[in-house]
């Protein structure tokens, strides 16, 4: 339940099992399946490994959708991402999250790196779940490579004071961008208009710490889906192009 340093105990557990699902960068597959659309690698790092890991399914272009198996525990995170999508400093990534309950946690990855054996860096938005308050967004700093121990750092939060705090509003839209040293997202519900970026009640910003990537690619986040459950994002999108090679 990414929230500083309130989980700690728990993250702690689950770095120290950190592994691999399957790889798309530098290094060889480590496992994971081929895309039913493109029949290219699956590109998902498993973030803070625990236990089982997830499975992935897309219906459609530009839709996901992610499956905890009964097997795995609750502190488990993982990216995932299309292997052929646009890399570079400053993209914009959105998606809506369909569906979900509980503590389910969705989000964006930008600047996303992946190096041999499948480690990752990368920049995240997501929708806390600690404490049950879902109209806060949190952003993090990840690097699997470089302490296993603290895989991300927290660098900001951000109330949306027009969505309720509980329960979690689905289906949700976000959109998040880099800009140089700083990045920005939007959120808004089904019916309303996307909000202008820069918006002090459907959004919020924050400066990125110097150690940050500063280019790679865009992708999603998931974590924290309960055994036996699954979540739905569709609208998968890059720079305005939906998403196609997905897991």
């Amino acid at each position: 339940m990414i929230g500083g340093s309130r989980d700690r105990t728990a993250l702690v557990v689950a770095a120290a099992l950190l592994l691999v699902l399957a790889g798309c960068g530098t290094g060889p597959s480590t496992g994971g399946t081929a895309s039913v659309q493109s029949a290219s690698p699956t590109c998902v790092s498993r973030v803070t490994a625990d236990c089982s890991a997830y499975t992935y399914s897309s219906p459609g272009r530009g839709t996901v959708v992610v499956t905890a198996p009964k097997s795995t525990g609750g502190n488990n995170r993982e990216f995932f991402w299309a292997p052929g999508g646009p890399s570079g400093p400053d993209l914009t990534v959105c998606a809506r999250f369909e569906d979900g309950s509980g503590s389910d946690q969705q989000g964006v990855v930008l600047r996303l790196e992946h190096f041999a054996g499948g480690r990752v860096a990368a920049v995240t938005v997501t929708r806390n779940v600690w404490a049950g308050a879902f109209d806060v967004f949190n952003y993090h700093v990840w690097n699997t490579r470089a302490d296993p121990g603290k895989p991300f750092i927290q660098f900001g939060s951000t109330v949306i004071p027009v969505l309720p705090v509980a329960p979690a509003v689905y289906p949700l839209h976000l959109c998040a961008r880099t800009l140089s040293d700083r990045v920005e997202f939007v959120v808004w519900t089904d019916g309303q208009a996307r909000p202008a970026w820069g918006s002090t009640t459907q959004g919020g910003a924050a400066t990125i710490p110097a150690a940050a990537p500063s280019n790679g690619q865009g992708g999603w986040f998931a974590g924290h889906l309960r055994p036996g459950t699954s979540m739905t994002y569709d609208d998968l999108s890059v720079d305005g192009t939906v998403a196609a090679g997905l897991p």
